[in-house]
């Protein structure tokens, strides 16, 4: 199977994007992406770097695997109250902040 780990996993997201971000229009599309993409692909991070499953992060918030992969797709709009649910899920703090503009 191309693209495949051994054991049966697929790739993970940072090898996805390793691969991707070589191509410029993604690098711009991915640097250009909405905050809900942004939030997604850190929660996508987070999780994968506790190696945890869609389904055990799902668990852990009393929810179901489909709604954390929404989450993960930037599917699903969250409230800071869930952001933050899915922080000490993952063993992290939230931390918003306001900064300036790329660019400015």
């Amino acid at each position: 199977m191309t693209g495949k780990k051994a054991g049966g996993r697929g790739t993970t997201l940072k090898q996805y994007l390793h691969g991707e971000m070589k191509d410029p229009e993604f690098r711009r599309f991915y640097e250009e992406a909405d905050i809900e993409l942004r939030v997604a692909l850190e929660i996508t991070r987070a999780r994968e770097a506790r190696k945890m499953s869609q389904r055990e992060l799902a668990d852990a918030l009393k929810t179901k695997q489909q709604t954390v992969s929404r989450i993960e797709r930037g599917a699903q709009n969250v409230t800071i109250e869930t952001l933050d649910k899915i922080a000490r899920a993952l063993g992290r703090g939230l931390q918003v902040r306001f900064v300036p503009p790329t660019g400015a």
